[in-house]
């Protein structure tokens, strides 16, 4: 089983959120997704969203200050979803990598994201505002 972290980052009004232009995998090129990616050996999911933000936009979080929202699973694979106020200045985020970062209005995403986004950042949202929330967990079938 590969696990994963998606991170969803919000700036201090809550207005925005960053999120990444794709170009790997192959299946997302040309889509919009959230920041994340692999575990590595021994890592919680808030060690690895962190890491992946910084190696990914260049932005220093801290393990700490992230908020596991839910799980997204299948049988070969597991998502960590994640979120953050990130209280710095926005501008501080800058792409580390190929891929293009871009803060986008919450309740405005562009129309070529990963079609669970339209789902997810809501949900995320919700919950780095009111702090009142219970993970949510959902298990995708076995693709044919």
């Amino acid at each position: 089983m590969i696990r994963y972290t998606l991170g969803f980052i919000f700036n201090e009004s809550l207005s925005k959120v960053l999120l990444m232009h794709k170009l790997t995998p192959a299946w997302q090129k040309g889509m919009v997704n959230g920041l994340g990616g692999k575990f590595e050996a021994n890592e919680s999911c808030y060690d690895c969203v962190a890491r992946e933000i910084l190696e990914e936009a260049s932005l220093v979080t801290h393990p700490d200050e992230w908020l596991k929202v839910g799980e997204l699973r299948a049988p070969d694979w597991e998502i960590d979803v994640l979120s953050l106020v990130y209280p710095g200045d926005p501008n501080d985020a800058q792409a580390a990598e190929d891929e293009a970062i871009e803060w986008f209005p919450v309740f405005a995403l562009p129309p070529a994201i990963k079609s669970n986004l339209s789902w997810l950042v809501p949900l995320c949202h919700d919950a780095v505002q009111n702090q009142e929330f219970h993970q949510f967990k959902v298990e995708y079938k076995a693709c044919q």
